[in-house]
């Protein structure tokens, strides 16, 4: 009877798929980027197995049983679909024969072999949303290459977005001029991929950029209250962490500008996710304070660098850089005054904020006097705003931030 047992457990334990998890809702697939463990090598539960790249971030596949990694399915650079089993971990008292043939699931299929299933049969009638024939037109692309994924195959303006953008990548642009020599190519990372295919989408709204700026002199004092109430902490806090809670609150009362534009629709959040973008070697992640009219300055400047260290490390996931109703995007320790920071779409408008200069202005006895001053840019989405909410909102920051 124990013999019975022990048998039917053996016979019921099988290698252990490693499998690309979905780290947040928005994810779909992540591309192999290097596997940290070797075929034979053993596997602790917990262990980082192989490092992913995904939607702007990097994160690691670990192991959730001990072992060996006894195969790995899915080379490096490979876009797979989430749900992919990327490997196999054999269990204790397994060998490689115990390990089921690699399965034919199309699931397993890279991005790029999917692409060159897709065709259009012969003669087959092309449906097209009238938004994907306008942008095709203006982009010189011929439908009939293109095919749809809305309903009933219907070539969408996301369609054409993505397929523009793989066309340029393939090199179908013009030739450069003979007398230029080559001097590097730098393949396009998934990263770059992400903000171009972004930056495509938001180009197709027009967008207004207003200018002002602030005189910070309160902030600074205040800045420097901070400094000794926040002592017991080890946090200093930055100008960047303050403007970020002004920003929040300041918006509680524009609740317009805290919103997405999306099918002819405006919707209003009740709550507040600001986004704040953070340089990465080959881009920007924007990590996502969510419901930060909660949250306190110490709160949040606390939060600004848990994400800053994540982001160093590696470690940040999908969940913490979606989800936004507002972004900010500082450029501050530049040499920078005014620049026109481009909406993340679906979101209706984005601050930017310039360095800070000294300039003499005169006091309320005009008298004159050196103050400090910080340059903001706000970018609005005209379909959805007008310039007077957006001036409301300008001017109410302004004001928020010189009496702080």
């Amino acid at each position: 009877m124990i013999f019975l047992k022990n048998l039917r457990t053996k016979e019921m334990q099988m290698p252990k798929e490693i499998k690309l998890p979905q780290w947040g809702m928005n994810m779909n697939d992540g591309t192999v980027i290097k596997w940290l463990k070797s075929i034979g090598d053993d596997v602790a539960k917990g262990d980082e197995l192989v490092e992913i790249e995904s939607t702007k971030v990097n994160a690691s596949v670990e192991a959730s049983e001990p072992g060996k990694l006894g195969r790995i399915d899915i080379e490096e650079g490979a876009l797979v679909p989430v749900g992919t089993v990327l490997g196999m971990i054999l269990l204790d008292g397994e060998n490689l024969s115990d390990i089921p043939a690699k399965s034919d699931d199309p699931k397993e299929e890279t991005a790029e072999i999917k692409s060159q299933k897709k065709e259009h049969q012969p003669g087959k009638k092309i449906i097209v949303s009238p938004r994907a024939r306008n942008l095709a037109k203006k982009l010189n692309i011929d439908l009939s290459k293109l095919t749809g994924t809305g309903p009933s195959g219907r070539i969408t303006e996301e369609d054409v977005n993505q397929y523009s953008q793989s066309d340029n990548l393939n090199g179908n642009t013009h030739d450069s001029h003979e007398s230029l020599v080559l001097g590097e190519i730098i393949e396009t990372t998934t990263i770059r991929e992400v903000i171009a295919k972004r930056m495509t989408l938001s180009s197709q709204s027009p967008q207004v950029t207003l200018n002002s700026k602030a005189c910070i002199d309160n902030l600074i004092n205040f800045q420097k209250k901070l400094i000794s109430e926040w002592r017991s902490e080890k946090i200093r806090p930055q100008i960047n962490d303050i403007l970020v809670k002004i920003v929040s609150n300041t918006l509680e009362n524009h609740s317009k500008l805290n919103a997405h534009f999306q099918n002819n629709e405006m919707k209003i959040w009740k709550n507040i996710n600001l986004g704040v973008a953070m340089a990465v070697t080959d881009g920007l992640i924007v990590p996502v304070i969510k419901n930060s009219q909660d949250k306190n300055f110490l709160d949040i400047s606390k939060e600004i660098r848990i994400f800053s260290k994540k982001i160093k490390d590696n470690h940040i996931l999908p969940d913490e850089i979606t989800g936004s109703s507002f972004t900010i995007s500082n450029l501050s320790s530049y040499n920078i005054e005014y620049f026109n920071p481009i909406i993340n779409p679906p979101e209706v408008a984005i601050l930017g904020v310039g360095k800070v200069n000294k300039e003499v202005s005169f006091d309320e006895n005009d008298e004159p006097k050196l103050k400090n001053f910080i340059f903001l840019s706000l970018t609005f989405d005209h379909r959805a705003l007008d310039g007077v909410p957006a001036s409301n909102f300008m001017d109410s920051l302004i004001k928020n931030i010189e009496s702080v």
